[in-house]
């Protein structure tokens, strides 16, 4: 490949008839599945680029003969697997460069899923197991020693916040709203009661010596969750929603899991935390009727969790609806 890579690709691009010719290298005496050697990152980049620009995965599923059309779509979908099956940043990026390629529109679907995959498989294969010394510094309320132990801690440091802002004697809860004088209180902008939220957090965390948490940390295709809270080399996304945000019931699905926790330093650890202000400002769900109050929010919103997805994924539901 360091030889060849830059005089096959040359030969081949822009000339479909040649990318035909290449896939039909890889199906020796007409077998149904592509004969692939090991390759590494950079050839599997190529060879998708090279064949996936001129055929499409519908040719895969026709009914009928095996034509080079069929074999060509077969093989770009096995190269596909082969990187997200690779657990390395290099396959990690490729996908990603793969995703912004527009004559690969067509493999669009398939490489999303194999991104997502591939993010696990990088995770899993990076994970290691903790040493006894970093168990008892954890275990003597130390800094955390993985993205799990981060985690709990924000949690514990969020719920005592939650505790603070319903019952404290300081109204903490108003400082979420707008009060324009003789006017009707509003709730105050999502961003606005982030700030609030982190500000506190951030007091609680700084005990903590290298524990810290910022405003929209950045991860993967340029996302930001609203807030990050790293330690290490590694973090734990927070992603925030009023309960009258119109994707109040998807958010935790389509962008803490997919877009954040996908990311190998999380481990797939993120927290969903939601402001509760009343019944009758929360989203509606998709079946059934609103919550009546912040607790059944959260139990809602967990149940829509997969079992793997809830040992990761933690909700929190702060009520700072008016006491009038």
């Amino acid at each position: 490949p360091r030889a060849y890579n830059d005089l096959l690709r040359d030969f081949v691009q822009d000339h479909e008839r040649r990318g035909l010719h290449l896939a039909k290298f890889f199906f020796p005496d007409d077998q149904v599945r592509p004969s692939l050697p090991e390759l590494r990152v950079e050839v599997l980049e190529l060879l998708i680029r090279l064949v996936g620009s001129y055929i499409g995965p519908d040719k895969w599923h026709e009914e009928g003969l095996d034509t080079p059309a069929k074999q060509a779509s077969r093989l770009v979908n096995d190269l596909i697997q082969r990187l997200a099956a690779s657990p390395t940043k290099d396959a990690s990026d490729a996908l990603d460069r793969l995703l912004a390629e527009s004559a690969l529109s067509r493999w669009r679907d398939a490489l999303s899923r194999a991104q997502d995959a591939q993010r696990v498989t990088w995770r899993d294969a990076s994970y290691r197991h903790h040493t006894i010394e970093q168990v008892c510094q954890t275990l003597n309320d130390g800094t955390p020693a993985n993205p799990g132990d981060l985690a709990a801690l924000v949690m514990d440091r969020l719920r005592e916040l939650a505790v603070q802002i319903r019952r404290g004697n300081t109204d903490d809860w108003s400082q979420y709203w707008n009060e324009p004088h003789g006017q009707i209180p509003t709730p105050k902008h999502e961003d606005r009661c982030r700030d609030v939220l982190l500000s506190a957090l951030q007091v609680r965390l700084r005990l903590l010596q290298g524990v810290d948490a910022q405003p929209e940390g950045q991860y993967a295709n340029d996302k930001r969750a609203d807030i990050r809270v790293s330690y290490g080399d590694f973090q734990v996304p927070v992603e925030i929603k009023k309960n009258m945000h119109r994707d109040l019931w998807s958010a935790c699905k389509n962008q803490l899991i997919k877009l954040y926790t996908s990311a190998p330093d999380t481990d797939g650890y993120g927290i969903y935390l939601v402001f509760w202000f009343g019944k009758d400002r929360t989203q509606p769900p998709p079946s059934g009727t609103r919550p009546a109050n912040a607790k059944e929010l959260k139990n809602r919103l967990e149940a829509t969790l997969s079992p793997d997805e809830a040992r990761k994924i933690s909700v929190c539901v702060i009520d700072v609806s008016r006491p009038d």
